[in-house]
């Protein structure tokens, strides 16, 4: 069985393919370059990230009709949300800092972590969640969705290596009392995106 995966990372197409592996589940999973996506980033305006997931399976739905590609597809989404923040950034995670980036364009890629920072600056909430929506949809257009959950709290500054996913150096996981951004791969397989993976995979099993 072949499932499309909603993404052009390769990194993330092998990740999936490892919770696959682990599951022995015969699928091979396949990103977007190899259905020849020619279509760019696909435009998440969604008011929730469950949304968001939805909009990207369908977008691909979409293409995979005009293409004869009949396959189903895994579409997900994920967000940081900040209880002392209202929820944010939330559904704009990954855009969390453009607006200053765009204004100042010296300022660095992980912008979004010294905003996030800044302004839980004398917030005693720290509390937070990391939650992914995957969407699984078969080329008929039915579909079911899947929630990911990891809690934590917002450090009150970067620890570690800082590299991408940006917020990693900050989010300290409940389970593991460190940041995602130091887990081991068993640990990492443990959290919010591979509990929905994994979710999704089991109930097609």
């Amino acid at each position: 069985m072949k499932i499309i995966f909603g993404t052009t990372n390769d990194r993330k197409v092998v990740d999936l393919q490892k919770v696959v592996a682990d599951l022995n589940l015969d699928v091979q999973i396949l990103g977007l370059k190899d259905i020849g996506w020619n279509l760019g980033e696909i435009m998440e305006n969604g008011k929730t990230i469950e949304e968001n997931s939805l909009i990207k399976a369908y977008s691909i739905r979409d293409f995979c009709q005009n293409n004869n590609i009949n396959l189903p597809i895994i579409a997900d989404d994920a967000g940081l949300f900040c209880e002392g923040l209202n929820n944010e950034p939330g559904v704009y995670t990954a855009r969390y800092a453009d607006d200053e980036r765009e204004i100042d364009s010296t300022l660095p890629k992980y912008q979004c972590v010294i905003k996030l920072l800044r302004n839980l600056e004398g917030i005693t909430n720290r509390n937070a969640v990391y939650r992914c929506a995957i969407t699984y949809m078969l080329p008929s257009g039915i579909y079911f969705q899947e929630i990911g959950e990891s809690h934590g709290i917002i450090a009150d500054k970067i620890i570690g290596k800082l590299i991408k996913p940006y917020f990693y150096s900050v989010f300290i996981l409940d389970e593991y009392n460190k940041v995602f951004s130091n887990l081991n791969d068993d640990e990492l397989s443990n959290t919010y995106r591979y509990m929905a993976f994994k979710k999704v995979l089991k109930k097609i099993k």
